[in-house]
């Protein structure tokens, strides 16, 4: 686990100084959905937030709210599987990253607390505001085993979800296609279907 923050930084002062959350991970439709009011799961090809196959937030600490987050979106509840692929930025009051951690989710300040770096589950409200966001963040997961740096690496590392150079078995390279959008599956469905009817023809 890559875990990097500033030198000069102090626990005790970071819940000052961090005034933003940036959060980043790839957004598997099965491992991730958005449900509404009533819970059920929304088929779209779209999500919020999402683009190229990867989610990203930004979270204000002070207000607890999405800042790109669009009233046209409504009220909804995200749930995410992360397990060890997101990144998480804290940045100060001029949005200059802080802190990093790549790997588990940091749950002493993303809900839940109780899911052990696994998950990420937000109610976002229609505003943005994240109505589980906790009054009392714990951030000892930023500072706990990092590395004292001079200067945040605030690059992000994105895994594709495709790579032809790479020998995939028949489980790792449903699970790749599983990440692309329905729509895209659709396609891909329809596309090895008719495939395999002309070769069945041809042996005939």
């Amino acid at each position: 686990m890559a875990k990097q923050i500033l030198i000069g930084i102090e626990k005790k002062k970071l819940s000052e100084i961090a005034h933003y959350l940036m959060i980043y991970f790839p957004y598997n439709e099965e491992m991730c959905s958005y449900t509404d009011a009533w819970m059920g799961e929304l088929y779209e090809n779209k999500y919020p937030l999402v683009a190229k196959g990867a989610w990203s937030g930004i979270v204000d600490m002070k207000t607890h709210k999405l800042l790109n987050w669009k009233p046209e979106y409504g009220d909804l509840y995200l749930q995410a599987k992360i397990c060890d692929s997101g990144t998480y930025f804290l940045l100060d009051k001029d949005k200059k990253a802080i802190c990093k951690i790549v790997d588990y989710v940091p749950n002493g300040l993303i809900p839940e607390s109780d899911d052990c770096g696994d998950y990420i589950r937000l109610r976002i409200n229609s505003d943005g505001t994240i109505e589980n966001w906790p009054e009392n963040p714990d951030y000892s997961d930023f500072i706990e085993g990092s590395e004292y740096v001079e200067r945040i690496d605030t690059d992000i590392e994105e895994e594709p979800i495709l790579d032809t150079k790479v020998d995939f078995t028949y489980s790792q390279l449903m699970a790749k296609l599983l990440r692309l959008p329905k729509f895209l599956q659709l396609e891909i469905g329809k596309a090895l279907v008719a495939n395999a009817s002309e070769g069945f023809e041809e042996d005939e």
